[in-house]
């Protein structure tokens, strides 16, 4: 089994005092009911407490721990300052991850260190015009995308796009693509994609070499406007 996955099936019994079916563990960690009944089955080889059986539903014992993550006060506060940075970028995808990284690092903190963590707040950026999910998909994926943009003026021009990077920035978030309109690179203030959809096609292949070529030529600093 992958250790990722193996830690977060403990995680999950961890969080879940209540025997649960592999169904439901499937479903949580996007995994089949056959994979999730060869890894209870291998943590159980492992000496892991789990207790129940197919049809019945799987339980952790309690007084099973990992061991705990030491980190330094000052390397839990980076982190947690980092994940309450990325509600600001109005991705859910990434909100629900760190959620669920911030819920991790609690369970495995001594309880005397708990006490601070959550505590960072931030303002909210400006709404995003289309979901940040998409175009993270469509640069693994090396996908073309075609989007309706609004300049700083209120101007809207249809594009087809190669997207290459997604940059955070503390009041915006900025798409980094090739522009096939204006045959050059481009950035587009999320918060002004009015449309953004997947139309077919793709650059399979081209996706490094594009990233290297727009590293080179804007040294990430992505502050167009995608005129």
């Amino acid at each position: 089994m992958k250790p990722i996955r193996m830690l977060e099936l403990i995680a999950l019994f961890r969080a879940r005092r209540r025997a649960m079916t592999a169904a439901e563990i499937a479903e949580r960690l996007g995994a089949s009911r056959r994979t999730i009944y060869r890894d209870i089955a291998s943590l159980q080889a492992m000496g892991v407490p789990i207790d129940g059986a197919a049809g019945l539903g799987y339980v952790l014992r309690p007084g099973f721990d990992l061991p705990p993550l030491n980190f330094t006060p000052d390397e839990i506060e980076a982190i947690i300052v980092g994940l309450a940075l990325l509600p600001r970028t109005g991705d859910r995808g990434l909100v629900a991850a760190a959620q669920s990284v911030a819920a991790k690092i609690e369970a495995a903190q001594p309880a005397r260190k708990r006490a601070g963590l959550g505590a960072s707040g931030w303002h909210d950026m400006p709404s995003a015009g289309t979901e940040p999910a998409l175009l993270r998909r469509a640069i693994r994926e090396e996908r073309r995308l075609a989007i309706a943009y609004r300049d700083a003026v209120g101007q809207v021009t249809h594009r087809s796009v190669l997207p290459v990077a997604l940059i955070y920035y503390v009041d915006a978030v900025v798409l980094g693509a090739w522009c096939e309109l204006r045959e050059d690179f481009r950035h587009f203030r999320l918060d002004r994609i009015e449309d953004c959809v997947l139309p077919g096609g793709g650059f399979a292949g081209r996706g490094e070499a594009l990233r290297a070529r727009w590293r080179a030529s804007f040294a990430c600093d992505a502050g167009g406007t995608g005129a």
